[in-house]
């Protein structure tokens, strides 16, 4: 596990990654990271890997409309 220090940059505030995390990662200066907050803390995730994901959910659920919807109905009964 490795921590991070919460530190002012400017009206905001900012961690550093340390090195190692940053290459192991794949982080890059500059690239957007979707902040997800969880009961007991918070989660980091890469921008890119989440809109990928998102667009994968969007396409599947798309397709499986008429089985989402029967269900819906199916327990309306």
């Amino acid at each position: 596990m490795v921590q991070v220090t919460v530190r002012n940059q400017g009206n905001s505030v900012g961690i550093t990654f340390p090195a190692e995390t940053r290459v192991r990662m794949g982080l890059e200066v500059g690239q957007k990271l979707t902040l997800v907050e969880l009961q007991d803390g918070i989660k980091l995730v890469k921008h890119d890997g989440l809109d990928q994901q998102l667009e994968v959910a969007r396409r599947i659920l798309k397709g499986q409309a008429d089985i989402l919807k029967g269900f819906a109905d199916f327990d309306k009964t």
